[in-house]
Parts: structure tokens; sequence; C-alpha cells
């Protein structure tokens, strides 16, 4: 007996404060009357406070208060609220209400018994809320494949499947599907992946990647699984759309006349192209590295390449092939950057010689072509000769017939005349027909032109012409004949200054020498402010032994002028208009000058 007075005294004294749990006691003016430890830990000082005012920090009392209606009916109450602690933070807890009821049937008093739970809570709100909001569908199937429950993604994509079959709403089968990644997970525990095509609310058909995994109970024992689906049709569309586009790239590498290589972040050769492999003269099966084929390419490029702004372009250079030939090539490299850091390599390669051949072609066309309108010019002038001639000899024979010497001494004149233009043509023909070998070298282009302003300077001063030079004094040497250079200049200045003084503005003309350089074409330009060409003339100017100087000239000068221009690989043009001047231009690309014979190619 008297340890079981010992028992129920501790009761009374320890057990309220040793329980895991917050208890009070209130009266029905809702005072707090006994509150045990944890309670004051959790919500603070208690002592002559009302309930409200302890568990909610407020001044009235609560609506729908459980606690009143306990009083009222007598009946204890379980359900949730929401407070503050001691520190003012909000707790959410679940409270039993039990009344005390006294032996008349009276109830004193409530007993209040209050579990935190606002961890709990937090934990299951995310869950909630990943469950839902999750960028994937997510549903949970019983054994017998209805589906339990699903989230947000599943119910906007296939509508509300609970309590359906996932083989009929999910594929619109009538029975299990034969490859089922939820009865693999379901046979053996483990979790399984599998892709599935899905029917939609809307009737689309989207692929998914399904991944399913058991929700095991405290006993180790499981009825559920989760399966997830992450939706891979776009992915696979663009799978099919890179296998394309990485085919079509393939394909237009392998057949590309352009030689194409590549090198990875690792110094390996990656691509090597045909095209790449015939300008190198090198077999299918060999294997290329990276050290070779700098060896193969110009000297420096490929580190200028790696090393440089990421793009280099060289329009001409020669490249050496396997068997220490070489070929003359348009060369591309570009620089490829990763994140990392770590940088590869591109390589385009054209060959030019085949483009070579046809420039040669052409040039060699474009001189044959010069000389067929040198013959043609020169059947036109011996034409105009023998009809001088016969003029003559038709004057002196038929005076001699009528015995008038005046008729006899006038044809003698004609033949005269004549004949010395017979001996001058001959002569300038002769120089024009034999011409000379060009003799490349390097020269600077102002100087030429200063020259020939320099020699002109005293004859159009003569005849008050102003001659005007104007160099840029920074065009670098070029590989050129100088002396042809200067003829041509020479001609073309000697024109200006005669057409000068034929001009009506006595006194007043002006001759300019230009020379400047764009784009890699060196240019010179001779205009003159005389009088002009009209649009007949300007036909005739590079066709025939054309002159406007009458006995004064032959009309070789121009045509010796557009013979050693194409033999440059130029060309010159002409603008002119009559009564306001005349402008002709020289260009000379500097890829297509002439090599000196003892260049290495």
């Amino acid at each position: 007996m008297p340890e079981k007075i010992k028992l129920m005294d501790w009761i009374r004294e320890h057990l309220f404060n040793v329980v895991p749990m917050s208890i009070a006691v209130i009266d029905r003016d809702f005072n707090l009357v006994y509150a045990n430890k944890p309670f004051e830990e959790k919500f603070g000082k208690w002592k002559g406070k009302k309930c409200f005012s302890v568990y909610k920090s407020s001044t009235t009392m609560c609506l729908n208060c459980k606690g009143a209606e306990a009083f009222q009916d007598g009946k204890p109450r379980v359900n949730e609220e929401i407070g503050f602690d001691k520190s003012g933070k909000l707790t959410k807890y679940i409270k039993h209400t039990m009344p005390v009821v006294d032996s008349d049937g009276s109830i004193p008093f409530l007993v209040e018994m209050a579990t935190d739970i606002t961890e709990a809570s937090i934990i299951k709100k995310e869950y909630q809320l990943l469950f839902d909001q999750v960028p994937c569908s997510i549903l949970v199937i019983d054994r017998n494949f209805r589906i339990v429950r699903t989230n947000k993604k599943i119910r906007e994509t296939f509508g509300d499947l609970t309590g359906k079959y996932c083989y009929s709403s999910l594929k619109g089968f009538n029975d299990k599907c034969l490859e089922c990644t939820a009865r693999d997970t379901f046979s053996d525990g483990e979790m399984h992946t599998g892709n599935h095509v899905w029917r939609t609310k809307d009737g689309e058909d989207i692929h998914s990647h399904v991944s399913t995994v058991p929700l095991f109970k405290e006993d180790g024992t499981f009825d559920m699984v989760m399966e997830m689906a992450v939706d891979i049709t776009h992915t696979l569309e663009l799978e099919d759309e890179l296998k394309i586009a990485y085919s079509f790239m393939e394909t237009m590498i392998a057949t590309a006349i352009d030689g194409i290589i590549a090198i990875d972040i690792e110094g390996d050769i990656i691509i090597f192209n045909k095209a790449a492999r015939d300008i190198f003269n090198i077999h299918d099966k060999r294997k290329m590295t990276k050290i070779e084929l700098e060896v193969l390419l110009p000297e420096g490029f490929m580190a200028q390449v790696l090393l440089g702004p990421g793009h280099v372009y060289l329009p001409e250079a020669y490249v050496k092939t396997i068997d220490d030939d070489k070929k003359p090539v348009r060369l591309s490299g570009n620089k490829i950057e990763f994140g990392d850091g770590k940088s590869g390599m591109a390589f385009s390669i054209q060959d030019l010689r085949e483009l070579k051949r046809l420039e040669s072609e052409k040039l060699e066309a474009e001189r044959m072509a010069a000389v067929g309108q040198t013959v043609a010019g020169l059947a036109h002038g011996v034409k105009n000769l023998i009809t001088g001639l016969e003029g003559g000899m038709y004057m002196m024979n038929s005076g001699m017939k009528k015995g008038d010497v005046d008729r006899i001494q006038k044809g003698l004149e004609m033949l005269d005349r004549n004949i010395l233009r017979v001996s001058t043509f001959v002569k300038e023909f002769l120089n024009f027909s034999k011409g000379r070998k060009i003799k490349v070298g390097e020269c600077e282009p102002g100087k030429i032109a200063r020259d020939v302003v320099e020699l002109y300077a005293s004859q159009a001063g003569k005849f008050s012409v102003e001659l005007i030079c104007e160099t840029d004094d920074n065009i670098m040497p070029a590989l050129m004949d100088g002396e042809g250079i200067h003829e041509c200049l020479t001609n073309l200045v000697g024109n200006a200054i005669d057409a000068c003084r034929m001009s009506d503005n006595q006194g007043g003309n002006h001759v300019w020498v230009k020379t400047h350089e764009k784009d890699d074409v060196i240019v010179y330009e001779v205009v003159d402010d005389g009088c002009g060409m009209d649009y007949e003339v300007k036909k005739k100017v590079f066709t025939n032994f054309f002159t406007t100087k009458g006995l004064g000239g032959t009309g070789i000068g121009l045509l010796t002028t557009k013979k050693i221009v194409q033999e440059h690989g130029g060309k010159i043009e002409l603008q002119s208009e009559e009564g306001k001047g005349t402008t002709f231009r020289i260009r000379l690309p500097r890829n297509r000058l002439p090599k000196p014979e003892s260049i290495d190619i």
C-alpha cells in the first residue's frame, strides 16, 4: 500500500513534466491553472494568463474555440491549431482537448495536450509542393496497376486518372503492357527504366522516359510503386534532326571539292576529307598526325591560327605534298574555342592548280587577241598606204601621158610622202612585232610615275600644260617590268599632252599622273582636260593602227601599251568625253603580275 501511495505521488508530482508534449489545464473562464514544463518551454510563462493569450498572443477569445465546445457538450476533441511560441515564431500543433467531469456532472476544467507538428507540416508541404510542381509526370500505382495518385503535370497532360488502370488510361490498351517497368519493379523491388509512348487527353502521342521505384513501408514491404516520366518527344526529334544534319555534313565534307581538315582539342586529326588527301597526295588508309600536317602547311601557319585572333586567310600560298612536291592553294584556318579554354582548329584548302591553268590560258588568249588585233591593224594600215601609193602612181602616169609636168611633179610628191609613211610604218611595226621579252624585277610603282612626269615636264611646259604627279608613297614594291610600265606611261602622257595642245582651251590645260593601290590592285591613271574623244574615236583606239595625229603618228603607241599591260596580267580602261578630257586607267592585280624566271614555285 505504501508503494502505491508513492507511485501516485510520483505521477502527480512528475508525470506531466516528463511527458514529451505540452499539457495545460484551463478553467471555465479560460484561465491557465496548470501547465507542465514542456508547455512552459514551448509557450513561455503562463501563470495568471488566458489560454488564447498564451497560445495565440491574442487579447480576445478565439473564434470557433474547441475548448468552449468541450465545456458545453463534455466531448473530447482533436484538432490542428496554429499559434505562436514564446519567441513569437509561428508554430503548428495537434491539440487533444479532454473535459474533466466532476461527480455532479459539471465540467470545471479542460485538460489540453499539444504535440508540435511544425516541422512535420513543413516537410509535408514541401513534399506536396515537390510532388506537384516537379517538371515531370509522377503517378503512384498499386499492384492491380490502378493509379492511386497523380501530380499536377499528369493532370494537366492526361486529365484526372485516379482510380483508372495505367495501361488503358495512358496507352489505350485493354490489357497490361507486354513491356512494363512497373511490373518489373513489383517483381524484384528494384528501380527500372524504359521508354514508352503515352497518349495525352488531346489525342497526341508523346514519348516518355519512365522510371519506377518501390514505395517501401517500415517493415520493408511495398504495395505501390512510384512512376516518374520525362517527356522526351522533342529530344528524340532533335536527335533525329541532329542525325540528319550530321549525315548531311559528313556527305558535304566527303564530297567537297575543297580540302577540309579538323583537329580536336587533344590535337588529333578527326576530319581529313578526300579532297585534302588528293592535295597532299595521301592515300585513304594513311593516318596523319598534327606534327606531320604542320610540316606540309606553310611555315608558322598553324601556330598563327592557334595563337592569333582565330582566323587566318592566305589567298595564295604553297603547301607541300607527302612526296615533297609543291602545290598552289588558297588557305583558310580557324581556331575553334571550347569553354574550358582548350582550342581545336579547322582548315579549308582550295587547290589553285586548275585556276592557275585557266588564268594562264586566259592571259594567253588575251595576248593572242592582241596579236589578232595587230594583224588586223597591219592589214588596214598597209591597205591605206597602198591606196596612197596608187594615187601617186596614177597622178604621175596620167601626167606623163598628157605631158603635164605639174601633174607629174604632184604624183612624185605623193609617192615621196607615202614612201616616207611606209618607211615610218614598217620601222614602228617591226619594233612592235619584235618587241622584247619582259624583264621582271622588284620595282617601286610610284617612282616609275615620278620618272615619267620628270621626263615630260619640259615638253609640257612648252605648250603651257601643267603636269601634276599624285602618287601614294605607301605603295609596297611589286614584281613588274619597270621599263615596260615606264613605256606605257610615256605613251599615255605624250598622248595627253598632245590632246591638250589640240584643245580649244589653249594655255590652261592640265595632265595628272596618279598612282595608288586598292584591294591589292596597283592603279595608274593618266588624266587630261584636253580635247577628249567622241564615240567613234573611242571605239577605234585599241582596235587598229589608229591615230588622230595624221602623218605625225602610226597608232602603234596604244597597241604597245595594251600589249605590255596584258603581259602584266592587267587591263587598261578608257573614259573620255569630247571637249572635256580623257582618262586612261591601268589596273595591275598583284596576284596576276608576272613572276621572275628564277622564282621557285
